[in-house]
C-alpha cells in the first residue's frame, strides 16, 4: 500500500500521462469495507467513451482492490486530461476479453508477462462513464 501512495504523489505531482508507453488515468475507488477513497494509476486503452483497464495488480497473484471494491458494486471515478467522471466497472468476458486482451497486450504493454506469472485469470474491465 505505501509503494501505490508513493506511484500516487510521483504521478500527481510529475503530471505523468504516460507510463512504459501507455496512458494513464487515476481510477477511484471507495473501499467495500474500509469506505476509504483510494486512487490507483492504470495503464488504459479509450474505446467508446470509456476505458478499459486490466486488473493485473502488477503482476501479483490476487486481485486488486481497485476491481474488488468495483465488482461488489462501489462507484469509481476516473480521472484523465483533467476531467474527473464517475464511472462504473464489469469484466469483459468471452470471445471479446479474448480479442480485447490482445489489443491492450499490443497497444498498452505485455500484460501476457503478468498472466504468465499467476494462477488467476486477469480481468479486463470496462470502465464506463455513468450519470452521476
Amino acid at each position: 500500500m505505501r509503494v501505490n501512495r508513493v506511484v500516487n504523489v510521483v504521478v500527481r505531482r510529475l503530471g505523468l500521462r504516460r507510463f512504459r508507453g501507455g496512458d494513464l488515468l487515476l481510477l477511484t475507488t471507495t473501499g467495500r469495507r474500509s469506505g476509504q477513497r483510494r486512487t490507483t494509476p492504470l495503464l488504459h486503452l479509450a474505446r467508446d467513451g470509456g476505458w478499459l483497464v486490466v486488473a493485473s495488480n502488477g503482476g501479483a497473484d490476487w486481485e486488486p482492490g481497485w476491481w474488488l471494491n468495483l465488482r461488489a458494486g462501489a462507484p469509481g471515478t476516473v480521472e484523465v486530461d483533467g476531467r474527473a467522471v464517475p464511472v462504473r466497472g464489469e469484466e469483459v468476458t468471452g470471445p471479446e476479453r479474448e480479442q480485447l486482451w490482445g489489443e491492450l497486450t499490443e497497444r498498452v504493454f505485455d500484460f501476457d508477462s503478468y498472466q504468465a506469472k499467476v494462477s488467476r485469470r486477469i480481468a479486463v474491465v470496462r470502465l464506463t462513464p455513468t450519470s452521476g
